[in-house]
């Protein structure tokens, strides 16, 4: 049997001052011997010559000047005086100065809820944690005990807002609690403060919700607007049918809808925070027209001339009570009552929206149609309404089949005639 060939060596490149050799993994290791007569290597190694040579050079430099010290050290001497940088004080600091990927201040919806996920699911576990001190194994046990705890639910007076923002689905806050955490430790690698990101469980920003939307027939939408109040029945039918969020319906004015109540502007949105209402951006920027359908037109028509003021200003649907922007609670407890009348209580006004989305998929809207009616800058939201609507695919079938019969021509039958 012919003697296996032996592992070449990892050479070094001999130099008049230093060596650098390429080590089996394909890196640069650099070292030199120092005035001591000890040999020092580079405290970590380099993907380029170029680099592990730089390292070198500075070094000599050190002697020459007469302050050089061992390279060993003086990393134990920087590591001393290094502050320590705690999670907490350092997320602060990352959604503070954060920007959107256009460049863009991050929009007062989305800081909220940064830092929502960061005070109920992830300083509890890291804010006073150092940010070096953050492995993957501590990831991994947060994310376990993320997952299996729900935060208590807190009892709110039906006539005053909740003190923070509802809780959403356990999934839901996983996924992103965890998204919020590897955004910033992805910004201390690039500042350097920590050499890997520790978020590396794969899946984790998957979200399965915790129940399926519930999805109102056209009876239904037409019976829970003649449920409501006369004045907030349109409401139903323009968020049903357009695919609005209640955000977006509460902040419609007369002028978003032109002469013939055939176009629908959507630009801006109303939220309740911190004890007062702010007007925003719609939800990811999500502004943009929408064709209203025929069927509705006449009641907008309507709706506007009864219930709604002259001004171009005037909100479509004003707060019952103080008669300005609508706000969400006391929507939900008029909505929620004309549920109940109809059968439906468990139908929430952000449903609406759902409802829209799933029958445009329905009526035979391709991906970028309903991309474009639901203004989704993306077609991961759009395609679960064509899952829904694929799901039809039954029905579909059985009304090809009787299209076909009424249109297939009978068999002829045989006439009984005289034999010749």
């Amino acid at each position: 049997m012919p003697p296996s060939p032996k592992k070449a060596k990892p050479r070094a490149d001999r130099r008049s001052f230093g060596r650098i050799r390429k080590l089996p993994s394909g890196r640069m290791q650099a070292g030199y011997i120092g005035p001591d007569l000890q040999l020092h290597n580079a405290p970590h190694t380099f993907d380029t010559k170029g680099r592990a040579e730089g390292w070198i050079s500075k070094e000599r430099d050190l002697i020459d000047l007469g302050i050089w010290t061992p390279p060993a050290t003086r990393n134990i001497e920087a590591e001393q005086e290094a502050p320590v940088t705690l999670f907490g004080q350092y997320a602060k600091r990352v959604i503070a100065t954060r920007v959107s990927r256009r460049g863009r201040p991050l929009s007062r919806r989305t800081i909220d809820s940064y830092k929502y996920l960061l005070r109920e699911h992830i300083n509890p576990t890291f804010e006073t944690t150092p940010l070096t001190d953050i492995t993957l194994e501590s990831v991994r046990d947060w994310y376990s005990r993320v997952s299996r705890a729900r935060p208590p639910a807190k009892r709110v007076r039906p006539d005053k807002p909740p003190k923070t923002a509802p809780t959403a689905d356990v999934p839901t806050a996983r996924a992103r609690a965890y998204e919020v955490l590897r955004m910033v430790l992805n910004v201390a690698v690039d500042d350097g403060l920590i050499d890997k990101n520790p978020c590396r469980i794969k899946g984790a920003t998957a979200v399965q919700p915790a129940h399926d939307a519930t999805v109102l027939t056209p009876a239904e939408i037409q019976a829970l607007a003649a449920a409501m109040p006369a004045d907030l029945s349109a409401s139903v039918l323009i968020a049903a049918w357009c695919a609005l969020r209640p955000s977006e319906t509460f902040e419609l004015r007369r002028r978003n809808l032109n002469a013939e109540c055939s176009i629908l502007s959507v630009a801006f949105a109303a939220t309740y925070r911190d004890g007062e209402i702010l007007i925003d951006r719609p939800k990811a920027g999500s502004s943009g027209e929408v064709v209203i359908p025929d069927h509705i037109r006449s009641t907008l028509r309507t709706h506007l001339e009864k219930h709604v003021g002259p001004k171009p200003e005037s909100l479509l649907f004003p707060d019952p009570d103080t008669g300005k922007t609508m706000r969400e609670w006391i929507y939900r407890k008029i909505f929620d009552k004309a549920c109940a009348k109809i059968g439906r209580p468990d139908f929430r006004p952000g449903e609406q929206r759902h409802t829209g989305g799933t029958v445009a998929a329905q009526a035979g809207g391709t991906l970028p149609e309903v991309m474009e009616r639901l203004r989704h800058k993306t077609p991961q939201a759009a395609m679960r309404y064509q899952k829904i609507a694929a799901g039809r695919a039954q029905t579909l079938a059985e009304n090809i089949s009787k299209l076909a019969q009424e249109t297939t021509p009978k068999p002829r039958q045989p006439t009984k005639g005289r034999r010749k």
